[in-house]
């Protein structure tokens, strides 16, 4: 089932890189295009992944129907809200739910899932794990979305590191979690500090001052927080260990989709589908649990095309034409 997911996934990267290339063509009135967002069915595959575990023991063609019907189950869902950017968030949260509460009631889904390890433990495998750092980001770009408070996407990818370094199978995913963290908890301070000066040099220029704007001392006690949950996910992840790499029969699915995800990003660099912050922890924590994982071309892999398909929602996404309007002058009746 893995390697149909993977090809599955390839097949998608190279709608969008072939979809990519007509501008012109984005826009239609069809009710059914929502279906053919690429974008968003890659997201909603990485979730619906967790079909297959529903009936492990069935052939392939019943997990390859039961993850598809999953997605686009999700896809639909996406699309029902009114921006796709927090669509997208919800089904990654929904992901990164589901996930949370398996991992508490014996990872059946992560053990059999298209992703799943396969192994008879508790835990959670390097690319569920790499896929909960990524889905954890997608939902604080919803939440930065509709602006939220920037300090809560800090919050939560820390107690996301804290729950992989508990959970995981590897000290890889606590490592890589808790660097991604680390990057957006730092990046998140700063601008809140840069922020509230620049709000304190606005307000001292008003005639009159009518509020009193903090001085920075509740951002060093988040800090200390966040610093306290990181540290506390780098003592349950362990000393990290060079792993053994293992050539596997999806390698070369792998391959193609980082190939073809890479033309695409490299293509359409201009484009920024990520707040900088996110789009550097969701570099850092891809890297680092990518070279301390088993799997690493599987973790590089999910990390470019979950980032190619979000960089699809921009590339999707056009104003919608206005009505060519009668144009009235004076004197016109």
């Amino acid at each position: 089932m893995a390697s149909l997911l993977w090809a599955w996934l390839l097949g998608l990267s190279l709608w969008g890189l072939w979809a990519s290339r007509r501008p012109g063509r984005r826009f239609t009135e069809q009710r059914s295009q929502w279906l053919r967002d690429w974008g968003g069915w890659i997201l909603a595959s990485s979730v619906g992944s967790f079909a297959p575990a529903l009936a492990p023991n069935a052939p392939s063609w019943l997990h390859l129907g039961l993850m598809l019907a999953a997605s686009l189950l999700l896809l639909r869902l996406a699309h029902a809200l009114d921006s796709r950017v927090v669509g997208y968030g919800v089904v990654g949260g929904l992901g990164l739910i589901a996930l949370f509460l398996d991992s508490l009631s014996g990872s059946a889904w992560a053990r059999d899932g298209a992703f799943g390890h396969g192994l008879p433990t508790q835990s959670i495998g390097d690319l569920y794990g790499a896929l909960a750092i990524l889905w954890g980001l997608i939902v604080c770009r919803a939440w930065l979305h509709i602006e939220g408070n920037p300090l809560g996407t800090a919050y939560l990818m820390s107690l996301s590191a804290l729950w992989l370094s508990w959970k995981g199978q590897a000290p890889a995913l606590g490592w890589g979690a808790t660097v991604a963290a680390l990057t957006l908890s730092l990046l998140v301070i700063r601008r809140e500090l840069t922020e509230r000066r620049r709000v304190r040099i606005a307000i001292q220029n008003q005639p009159v001052r009518t509020a009193r704007v903090a001085r920075g001392y509740d951002l060093a006690l988040h800090g200390m927080v966040l610093l306290g949950l990181c540290a506390m996910a780098i003592g349950l992840s362990g000393a990290p260990a060079v792993q053994v790499r293992t050539l596997s029969p999806e390698e070369g699915w792998r391959l193609a989709i980082g190939i073809v995800c890479g033309t695409g990003i490299v293509w359409k660099r201009a484009l920024r589908p990520l707040p900088p912050a996110l789009q550097r922890a969701w570099l850092v924590g891809t890297l680092l649990t990518a070279l301390l994982s088993v799997q690493p071309s599987g973790v590089v892999a999910l990390g470019m095309v979950l980032y190619w398909g979000i960089l699809g929602s921009h590339l999707q996404e056009t104003p919608r034409p206005m009505s060519n309007l009668p144009i009235r002058t004076g004197g016109n009746e």
